[in-house]
């Protein structure tokens, strides 16, 4: 039996950027399987990190003339796993590296692990969006499962404890919520109506109508805020699963050219982002380290655990019952 959801372990996974691939090879983990990622001669390569001849790490040795040279023999192979010299042979050795496709998009380089990978998806607007600035940042690996990172990140209940000032007020008033369940994503968008109590979005949006969290199976969240003249910001977070464990989020911060420098939004975010990380990758660290002293049980959803079921079914590669229901909730 799988360790992984059904989508999560067929589906595509961000695995780095291109500003980490140099002439140096890139040491991965993907759902427990270390990979190595280097320049080939017409592009990236992805292995699984280990010479067929030793099993030594590939990740280990140097990248010449667009292959990967084992440091322990010096085999070398080429971007598609042949061998293409063999120190001491005449002709190189006849076994090959195990690759994995790779493809790169929005400056990151993605994977699947799937025997037969499903088509590469649409990623979420407005990523791709040449209306919108946008930057990405790479977060150290945290201590979660992977379901309890992106709940967690899609939870709009524990800001308004964890994170006043910053990011929220204490003070909560009622919100209309509309959940929308369908296939492939879930969301839920609150209406608000209210200029918002943080620090950060009068600085760059004034009043915030609407805020909007968004499932999109099988491992990525995003967190938008709206308002009168559109999103004003969006927050759009692949989680990807290095172990049963370990989550690295990669996340994108999209917001409207215009509004501002892009460096200056970029700076904003940084520092408002930091402590809200902080506090979360705490949160989830104690989280995962309590629930393995009871045998990892199952979480239970709350009241405002709105997309958590839907969370659940879509990563299991499970169709979801279709649903569009409005509830009122305190935030």
């Amino acid at each position: 039996m799988s360790l992984y959801p059904a989508a999560v372990e067929a589906g595509w996974h961000p695995i780095a950027a291109r500003r980490q691939l140099r002439r140096r090879a890139v040491a991965l983990t993907l759902m427990g399987r270390p990979l190595v990622l280097f320049q080939g001669e017409s592009g990236p390569a992805l292995f699984f990190d280990r010479c067929p001849h030793r099993q030594m790490a590939l990740s280990r040795g140097r990248v010449q003339d667009g292959a990967i040279e084992c440091p322990y023999h010096g085999w070398r192979f080429a971007a598609d796993g042949r061998c293409t010299l063999t120190p001491g042979a005449a002709e190189p050795a006849l076994r090959r590296a195990r690759t994995l496709p790779v493809i790169e998009r929005a400056g990151l380089f993605w994977t699947s692990l799937a025997a037969a990978p499903p088509p590469f998806p649409a990623l979420p607007a407005p990523i791709e969006d040449p209306g919108f600035d946008g930057f990405w940042r790479l977060f150290r690996p945290s201590r979660a499962g992977l379901l309890d990172a992106i709940g967690e990140f899609l939870d709009r209940a524990h800001p308004h404890f964890r994170h006043r000032g910053g990011a929220q007020t204490a003070a909560r008033q009622p919100v209309e919520v509309t959940i929308r369940i369908g296939a492939g994503r879930a969301e839920a968008r609150y209406a608000e109506n209210r200029r918002p109590g943080g620090l950060l979005p009068p600085l760059l949006a004034g009043i915030r109508s609407t805020s909007v969290g968004r499932f999109f199976a099988p491992a990525t969240g995003q967190i938008a805020f709206e308002g009168p003249a559109g999103p004003w910001l969006v927050v759009t977070v692949f989680f990807t699963p290095e172990s049963i464990r370990r989550v690295r989020p990669i996340a994108h911060f999209s917001t409207p050219k215009g509004t501002a420098p892009a460096w200056v939004k970029r700076a904003l975010l940084h520092l408002f982002n930091r402590p809200v990380v902080v506090r979360d990758r705490t949160a989830l660290k104690a989280q995962s380290d309590d629930a393995a002293r009871f045998e990892a049980p199952r979480c239970a959803p709350g009241p405002s655990d709105f997309l958590l079921p839907a969370i659940r079914t879509l990563a299991a590669g499970e169709v979801p019952v279709e649903s569009d229901r409005q509830v009122i909730v305190e935030r």
